[in-house]
């Protein structure tokens, strides 16, 4: 009796444990943030202006040489937006991530995750209105927001909406999952 009350017992504990998610498993806690923002280029505005976006900060700021920013912008003489990884900008400092960027086809809409593969690490990225641009920034340095995370990555997508030449600023749609390795971008809080 005793050997069926302990065989019973473990199987309702391996029933149990077989039901739930994998304990160690972070979960994601918090819903992806979007945003429309219009920044600065790099060249031909004044110091200070923000001509970068900081993923985890969810805001535009301006580039400085200790860096606090995943990607800068810029547009070139053909009135393209050149997107530059923080370290084409920034050789130096704790707060440079890597950042792979690729233009991915489809709309800001129906770019629902982030592909698994085919980023361009660190390279400048030359878009046009109407693409879409998505980013995979590593942010696992001493005190960073996946530091401790299994996946150190942070993805957001970015679609070109309106260069203007004439004042040198690039109006954009933003999304950004702030859960560590989560590669949704659909409203909420993720399940991948």
């Amino acid at each position: 009796m005793k050997l069926c009350l302990a065989v019973l017992a473990m199987l309702s504990t391996v029933v149990g444990l077989a039901a739930c998610r994998d304990p160690i498993e972070l979960q994601a806690t918090e819903e992806v943030f979007t945003d429309t923002l219009t920044v600065y280029a790099l060249s031909g505005t004044p110091p200070g202006y923000p001509n970068a976006l900081s993923l985890p900060a969810r805001q535009l700021v301006p580039v400085t040489g200790f860096g606090g920013f995943d990607v800068a912008f810029d547009i070139d003489d053909s009135n393209r937006v050149l997107i530059h990884p923080a370290r084409r900008v920034v050789s130096f400092g704790q707060l440079v991530p890597q950042v792979g960027l690729q233009i991915v086809p489809g709309t800001f809409e129906s770019v629902t995750a982030a592909p698994v593969s085919g980023y361009k690490v660190d390279s400048t990225v030359v878009a046009s209105a109407g693409d879409v641009i998505v980013l995979e920034a590593v942010h696992n340095g001493e005190g960073d927001i996946c530091s401790f995370a299994l996946s150190p990555n942070l993805y957001a997508k970015i679609s070109i909406d309106t260069i203007f030449a004439a004042t040198r600023t690039i109006k954009f749609r933003f999304a950004y999952n702030p859960n560590c390795g989560y590669r949704s971008f659909g409203p909420g809080i993720p399940a991948d």
